[in-house]
């Protein structure tokens, strides 16, 4: 497996021309005349001359042909231009999609400028979905699925034509003060469908030209980490959780762990990407997530898994280090961002580090993943690629 990086240093803290001549004298011969003002043949046995039915009927017919070829030869040039776009996609056999997390603040801290820009990178990207990493909603979630939060800070707010595609989102801890179930019903679909929230899921999508069979694919899978960790299940814990359904704590994590190793063990894609809230590795404000090194990491070691995406820690991320075969992309830049971030050395692994707002973008096929980090301006921070 071989990697080309490129980084930037660390980052703390019309009018149309008059017709010729000759195009007017030729125009005015077709010139519609009111018939009141209609000009008479010179020939005095034309001097009481009316149009006949049959001659409005020719002219009628003429009008109606002329607009249907008109009519026809859009279409025609429509279906043709459309086809050589839809050729030019499957030729491409890429995947391209974006990244962001902890974003839902009603449009503030910044959160309408990331999603002007993250409108921008995918129309030039044409992108085919999108991920967020969790807490969606501040502070406390979604109250229901007639919450005016979800308008407010979603369908409000991510505006761009190109952003009109799937949303496939995990839960974070802040979407669990609330009432979790409600971003997990589908009622939300009903409010707009661009909307996929569950606990856990996966996604499949081949990397192939569609008239070819097709042994390239990539494996997303979706998994809820606020349930791992300890701190949130504390009985003098200030916050409270939506933890209805997944009781009792331990056999929930069991069974979700060995579903995902299950999943991974059995997963014949040529790709694969494990997507959380919670960090594994981080040099921000909250750092790693010890419940998620020491239950979640090894799995994903285990099963080769290429990269976990996460939100938690409001910055831009890329951790690889020497003892692990996982990248590590933090991108939870949606809204809010905090400034600050741990020491840290060079055993930590990180490649890139921004405490500011942004998003990720990614585009793939089935040899190399190229992965950019945007800034707020959506300028490219930092751009890593990873080939087979």
């Amino acid at each position: 497996m071989s990697v080309e990086e490129e980084r930037k240093p660390f980052f703390y803290g019309s009018s149309l021309p008059p017709l010729p001549t000759s195009s007017a004298a030729s125009l005015s011969a077709f010139s519609i005349v009111p018939p009141q003002q209609s000009r008479r043949p010179p020939s005095s046995r034309y001097s009481s001359w009316r149009p006949t039915r049959r001659d409005s009927l020719f002219l009628l017919f003429g009008t109606l042909l002329g607009c249907i070829l008109l009519k026809l030869a859009f279409v025609a040039s429509h279906l043709s231009s459309s086809q050589q776009q839809e050729h030019q996609i499957a030729a491409k056999q890429k995947l391209d999609f974006l990244v962001v997390g902890d974003w839902g603040r009603r449009g503030l801290y910044n959160q309408s400028q990331v999603a002007i820009q993250m409108g921008r990178i995918g129309q030039q990207l044409g992108i085919q979905f999108v991920i967020s990493t969790g807490d969606n909603f501040y502070q406390t979630g979604l109250q229901g699925a007639s919450d005016p939060t979800f308008a407010a800070s979603f369908t409000n707010v991510y505006t761009a034509p190109s952003l009109q595609t799937k949303w496939y989102a995990v839960l974070g801890n802040h979407d669990y003060m609330g009432n979790a179930l409600s971003q997990i019903n589908s009622e939300l679909v009903k409010r707009d469908w661009r909307w996929f929230c569950r606990r856990e899921f996966e996604v499949h999508r081949v990397l192939c030209h569609a008239a070819e069979p097709c042994k390239d694919s990539v494996e997303f899978f979706f998994i809820d980490t606020t349930t791992f960790v300890d701190e949130y299940w504390e009985a003098n814990s200030k916050q409270t959780f939506d933890w209805r359904g997944l009781a009792p704590r331990q056999n929930q994590l069991r069974s979700q762990l060995q579903s995902l190793a299950h999943k991974l063990d059995t997963s014949k894609a040529s790709w694969k990407f494990v997507i959380g809230h919670h960090t594994i590795r981080s040099v921000g404000h909250h750092g790693d997530t010890p419940e998620l090194v020491n239950q979640l990491l090894p799995i994903l070691e285990r099963y080769k898994v290429d990269a976990y995406i996460n939100g938690h820690d409001h910055n831009l991320q890329h951790i690889k280090r020497s003892n692990s075969s996982v990248h590590f992309f933090t991108s939870g830049g949606g809204s809010k961002a905090f400034k600050g971030l741990r020491s840290f050395g060079s055993e930590a692994g990180v490649n890139f580090v921004y405490d500011g707002q942004g998003f990720l973008a990614v585009s793939m096929t089935a040899t190399s993943i190229l992965f950019r980090f945007y800034d707020v301006f959506g300028e490219v921070m930092y751009s890593y690629r990873l080939e087979r």
